[in-house]
C-alpha cells in the first residue's frame, strides 16, 4: 500500500554555477509531496493506530517539526541544509528523501515503513522527484542532522 502527504514551504537560494537568472539569490514557494510504502494494520479496536499505513497528521509532524520548520522553511538553503552540494530541486529532492529514509524509518511511529519518493514543486508547473536509488547514488552516507 502506498500512502503520500504534501508540504509547503518558503525558502530562498541560488544556483551559483547557472548561467540564467536563477544564479542571483531568489525564493520559491516550494511544495513537497512524500510518498511511503508499508502494510496496513489490521483493524483492532484497541489500538487506535489500526486500520491504517500510518496517520496522516503523525506524519505531518514529524516531517513538520523536524525537518521543514528547523531546516528548510523561511530558510536560505545555500546556507541551512549541510552536505547539500547545490540547491537545484533535484538535488534538494534528493537531499529531504535521504533526510526522511535516515530520520523517520524505524522511527515510532512509523516503524516498518518506508519512504518511497519525494516530489519537490519548485513553481505550479515544475518539479523534480527522487527516488531511494536517486537519494542513495547523490548521498551515499546518508543525511546526519544538520
Amino acid at each position: 500500500m502506498k500512502i503520500a502527504r504534501r508540504f509547503r514551504f518558503e525558502a530562498a537560494h541560488r544556483l551559483d554555477h547557472h548561467d540564467g537568472r536563477c544564479r542571483e539569490l531568489h525564493g520559491h514557494s516550494y511544495e513537497l509531496e512524500l510518498v511511503f510504502t508499508g502494510a496496513v494494520r489490521p483493524v483492532d479496536p484497541a489500538d487506535p493506530q489500526s486500520g491504517f499505513l500510518a496517520d496522516f497528521g503523525r506524519i505531518r509532524r514529524l516531517v513538520q517539526e523536524g525537518l521543514i520548520d528547523p531546516h528548510l522553511d523561511h530558510r536560505l538553503l545555500n546556507d541551512s541544509l549541510p552536505g547539500l552540494p547545490y540547491t537545484s530541486a533535484e538535488y534538494l529532492a534528493a537531499w529531504i528523501l535521504s533526510w526522511c529514509m535516515t530520520h523517520l524509518e524505524g522511527k515510532p511511529p512509523l516503524e516498518g515503513i518506508r519512504v518511497l519518493s519525494a516530489r519537490l514543486w519548485e513553481t505550479p508547473g515544475s518539479w523534480a522527484e527522487a527516488d531511494r536509488v536517486d537519494a542513495a547514488a547523490l548521498f551515499p552516507e546518508g543525511i546526519a542532522s544538520p
